[in-house]
């Protein structure tokens, strides 16, 4: 009879296929057949083997053994404590020969009952009726032999041959039911070992089309070695295959963002193919380790287009004070713009801000603005606020040459009052078009045209400047 330990091995293992095969139906299909027979078989002989031992129990009349046996075939079969004192008491009875009621027993109504529990016998119970005097009422059951003679049963068998065909059966069964334990849990193994190959193979291929070929090794030893899907790919993230090839992942997942591979290489070929069309040297910035620079920063492909655009206006500007002002403030040349606009440490925001302050400043000194003493963060202050950051590097140069324009005849206006005039008049009239600045400079125009009509000045067109707000 196979022990509750190996059983309970038996069936573990074949829980443990049964989950580790869930992705292929076929073959746990098959499993679960093959367990359930098993168990049956095995359930099967566990009650046959006692069975037999119980009525070669009740064939000697060994009180102690039919109990044992009886207990053992109860047992076999499971259930509660009550249940299987019941089956205990049913697997006596069964095994036990019923004395047989002849006419005279019949005829006064007797019937056979059980009398006590595993321990007992059947007895003939009388019954209310009568019986004529001299008759005999047979109550004998199978007689119990005790002598140490030989026991002879009715198929011509001694004791001893029940012995040796009982210890021969139990041989066989246990035998078989170890052979079939043994060829369930080489089944399990195969299984478990199929889907172990095809996880390996699963990951293999994934990585593989990322140019990672080289982690098949690492993949297919850990995954043998009993480690998770999910546990693997935690390792994968700390292999310098891995990092070469993703090196933004690391920075992405510190900032608590999380993407895949695949979404992860569609960022890089999109930024790829906005650098080809920007015409980028090859083999500057189109690199994993500057994407990754980039997309670790959070830098989408659209900004990445975005900063690239801002780059390529600045190179194309023929304005030399620009230029001259992006080395003055961010020492940066013209080989070093495409650098500047891509520094995945500055937002593109603060890039856009720092071209726009290059741009006013450069293009305001040439229209005649002295700007003295203007720092690079003063500039991005004036350039980031409304007025100045809607305005292309058209729009702005010809709002500086206008408000230039103004800047001269105001400031030579104010010398004849004897007042100074602030360039900034001039900005915030033109550019922001502050209320107050236009309203100052159109006064000073009829001031002096005053002036001059007083003198009997100029004819038909007077002197005089407006300012129009862009």
């Amino acid at each position: 009879m196979v022990d509750s330990a190996a059983e309970a091995r038996l069936r573990a293992e074949a829980r443990a296929k049964t989950a580790a095969m869930k992705a292929d139906a076929d073959p746990l299909a098959a499993l679960q057949k093959s367990v359930a027979e098993s168990k049956a078989q095995v359930e099967k002989k566990n009650i046959e083997i006692p069975t037999i031992a119980l009525e070669q129990a009740v064939n000697t009349g060994d009180k102690n053994a039919i109990v044992n046996a009886a207990k053992a075939v109860a047992k076999a079969q499971g259930g509660s404590a009550t249940t299987q004192a019941a089956n205990a008491i049913a697997a006596v009875q069964a095994a036990t020969p019923q004395p047989v009621l002849n006419a005279v027993n019949e005829a006064r109504g007797d019937t056979v009952k059980w009398v006590g529990g595993v321990n007992g016998s059947w007895q003939v119970i009388k019954g209310p009726g009568s019986v004529a005097s001299g008759s005999t009422t047979i109550t004998t059951s199978k007689p119990v032999i005790t002598t140490s003679e030989p026991v002879i049963t009715k198929s011509g068998l001694t004791q001893a041959d029940i012995d040796a065909a009982v210890a021969k059966a139990v041989a066989e069964t246990t035998a078989a039911n170890n052979a079939m334990i043994a060829q369930m849990k080489a089944e399990a193994d195969a299984a478990k070992f199929a889907t172990k190959q095809k996880a390996s193979d699963k990951l293999t291929a994934l990585f593989s089309a990322y140019g990672l070929e080289t982690l098949a090794p690492f993949i297919n030893t850990r995954i043998m070695a009993d480690v998770s899907e999910e546990m693997l790919l935690l390792e994968l993230y700390d292999r310098p295959e891995y990092q070469k090839r993703f090196p933004g992942m690391k920075a992405l997942r510190a900032k608590g963002k999380t993407i895949t591979e695949k979404e992860y290489s569609a960022d890089e070929k999109a930024m790829m193919q906005t650098a080809r069309f920007f015409d980028l040297p090859k083999g500057f910035y189109d690199g994993p380790e500057d994407f990754g620079a980039l997309i670790g920063n959070l830098v989408s492909p659209k900004e990445y287009q975005d900063r690239l655009q801002v780059g390529q206006d600045l190179a194309r500007t023929l304005n030399p004070s620009v230029k001259q002002q992006l080395i003055d403030f961010y020492g940066v040349g013209e080989g070093d713009l495409t650098a500047f606009v891509l520094d995945a440490d500055k937002a593109l925001p603060l890039i856009q801000k720092q071209a726009k302050a290059a741009m006013f400043v450069g293009i305001g000194r040439a229209a005649g603005f002295e700007l003295r003493g203007i720092t690079s963060g003063q500039a991005e202050n004036i350039a980031g606020t409304e007025s100045y950051a809607k305005l292309s590097e058209r729009e702005l140069a010809q709002a500086l040459g206008q408000a230039g324009q103004l800047r001269r005849t105001q400031k030579r206006l104010s010398g004849i009052e004897g007042q100074d005039y602030s360039e900034q008049e001039a900005l915030s009239a033109v550019i922001e078009g502050s209320p107050q600045a236009l309203l100052a400079s159109q006064q000073r125009a009829q001031r002096e045209s005053a002036r001059f009509s007083a003198r009997g000045g100029v004819t038909g067109v007077s002197l005089r400047s407006t300012a129009t707000p862009i």
